[in-house]
């Protein structure tokens, strides 16, 4: 089996540049700037929504990713919690302290009193140390989320948690362990409305639900060569069957997600072979993908900024371009100032680890 596919970086920037658009659309019709029905074609159909596809896909790819780097490496706890906190925290941790200083600046929040209202505890910042402060926030939990991260992050932090005990049961029966998984998932879409601190969380936003999307990805990794070409065929005839059928399906925010996070998969996995023909466009690919993280964390809050300019104002498209062009230039160069400052901040740390290993 591979250690690297190409096509998950390819589709790793896609599944981003799909988010990013998707939030510079519908920050048009938050602030009043377009009308609803006239930018909604451009991101769903009557059973697709490019958005919540390409967070389905982030989870399968961050499933995969961890596999690929970790069943044939005796595994350790330490490091692998270590190294999940240094990824995702210390870039989290930077923008959050950069957000909190820009925002008392400018005088949207008040620095002797910056979460009024939210009605905190004394162990409220805790959940931003963990990252899971957004996330929580659905669940009516008071804590002193600026928004970095959305939901997704904590989302995300908490399935890592569990991911040893998912690798656990991957490298131990792979087939058994997808068919509970899938058995958990039917069972959780079914009673998902009877379950009470579920009630106002949607459930594409849900770490009980995304984590199957995780465990997807896992296990597509362990069997991804082994898959019958045929497979693949029939992905691309499910996927534009989802793309041109005009009347709504069952199930579009439940059961029908991580099934078009499944075609996409095994319809960039088809190319991989001419992907790897072009080692130069992959290596471009490979370099954006190592950025997305890092852009999530920033793209979110420039984009609510910038379209302030224009709230309540009906823009034409040559303002649009222009206004979403800032916001894209604007968020790259964030995005490569927060990754040089994290850069920094691993170096000293790297010489510690390496200075216990050598002890």
């Amino acid at each position: 089996m591979k250690q690297k596919y190409s096509f998950m970086s390819i589709l790793r920037v896609l599944s981003m540049v799909s988010i990013v658009f998707y939030h510079m659309l519908i920050t048009l019709y938050i602030y009043g700037i377009r009308q609803l029905d006239s930018i909604s074609i451009f991101f769903e159909n009557a059973n697709m929504h490019i958005a919540k596809v390409g967070v389905c896909l982030f989870f399968m790819l961050s499933g995969a990713g961890l596999m690929l780097s970790s069943k044939d490496q005796a595994f350790s706890l330490k490091d692998f919690y270590f190294k999940r906190f240094k990824k995702i925290l210390i870039p989290f941790y930077v923008v959050y302290v950069c957000y909190f200083t820009f925002l008392v600046i400018t005088h949207h929040i008040l620095l002797s009193n910056p979460f009024e209202g939210k009605n905190l505890k004394p162990y409220s910042f805790i959940f931003s140390l963990l990252g899971m402060d957004a996330y929580l926030e659905n669940f009516g939990i008071p804590t002193c989320s600026l928004g970095i991260g959305e939901w997704f992050l904590g989302c995300l932090m908490l399935i890592y948690i569990v991911y040893p005990i998912l690798r656990a049961c991957m490298l131990k029966n792979k087939y058994i362990t997808i068919l509970i998984a899938t058995i958990y998932y039917v069972l959780m879409n079914v009673f998902y409305c009877n379950i009470q601190i579920f009630k106002n969380v949607p459930m594409y936003t849900n770490a009980a639900i995304k984590i199957y999307d995780f465990i997807l990805g896992m296990f597509l990794v362990l069997v991804l060569e082994s898959i019958p070409k045929f497979i693949y065929y029939i992905a691309f005839i499910f996927n534009l069957f989802f793309i041109v059928y005009p009347d709504t399906l069952p199930g579009v925010d439940s059961f029908q997600i991580p099934i078009h996070g499944l075609l996409a998969f095994l319809i960039f996995a088809y190319f991989e072979k001419i992907f790897n023909k072009h080692p130069k466009v992959i290596r471009g690919f490979d370099i954006l993908a190592s950025y997305s993280y890092e852009y999530f964390l920033i793209h979110h809050f420039v984009i609510l900024h910038l379209s302030k300019i224009g709230q309540n104002t009906e823009f034409g498209n040559p303002k649009l371009l222009i206004l979403f062009g800032g916001e894209i230039l604007l968020t790259t160069i964030l995005t490569i100032i927060l990754k040089k400052i994290v850069a920094l901040i691993y170096q000293p740390m790297e010489r510690i680890s390496r200075k216990n290993k050598a002890n």
